[in-house]
């Protein structure tokens, strides 16, 4: 799996980062160093093509998930983050995983779905897969969400607030910041997830 790395400096977050549909590893990079600007990345780069566009998982039309792909890319990517982490000696529970859109929907079924020291996120845009097989406790897990509201076209409030709830009902400490921006990530969000990362 493709990835971009920069080793940031020692007092920064550990970002790593996760593209939406069409995007690749650099996608991220800028939103990352403006959250944090002494930030060590690791970004990775989908490895499915739709219509010459990377995508981190399969799926049959708009909103219509491959479920097959979805769990293989899953075991996949948290495969290639637990090699990358003992490369670059950083522990899984010092990540902040970072998407959106696509990158964001498979980190929050990550979290949700595989038995995992990480346990920071931050999700642009993201929907429920509608996947609910496990019942784990999510109380370690801090998670910051964003919706673009009624003028985002490809995530409505209903699997929006799915997704929110499955974390929510697992015991996950769960922020939700809501613009009405559309699918787009904008300063208003962008400046409260700066504010949720200082916090960490």
């Amino acid at each position: 799996m493709k990835t971009l790395y920069d080793a940031g400096k020692s007092d920064g977050k550990n970002l790593l980062l996760l593209h939406g549909t069409g995007g690749d590893e650099t996608s991220l990079v800028d939103i990352a160093r403006f959250m944090d600007g002494s930030c060590r990345i690791l970004s990775f780069r989908g490895e499915i093509q739709e219509d010459g566009m990377n995508r981190f998982f399969k799926r049959n039309g708009l909103n219509q998930f491959d479920f097959e792909s979805l769990e293989e890319e899953s075991d996949k990517l948290l495969a290639a983050i637990e090699k990358e982490s003992q490369d670059k000696g950083v522990a899984m529970e010092d990540w902040v995983l970072v998407g959106y859109s696509n990158g964001a929907n498979i980190a929050a079924h990550l979290l949700l779905e595989r038995e995992t020291p990480l346990r920071q996120g931050v999700f642009f845009h993201p929907m429920s897969l509608e996947v609910h097989t496990q019942k784990f406790d999510l109380s370690d897990k801090r998670i910051w969400l964003s919706y673009g509201g009624d003028r985002d076209p490809i995530v409505s409030q209903e699997s929006f607030d799915e997704l929110v709830t499955a974390f929510q009902k697992r015991n996950a400490d769960v922020t939700v910041e809501e613009t009405s921006a559309g699918h787009q990530i904008n300063m208003e969000e962008l400046q409260s997830a700066r504010n949720w990362l200082e916090n960490l």
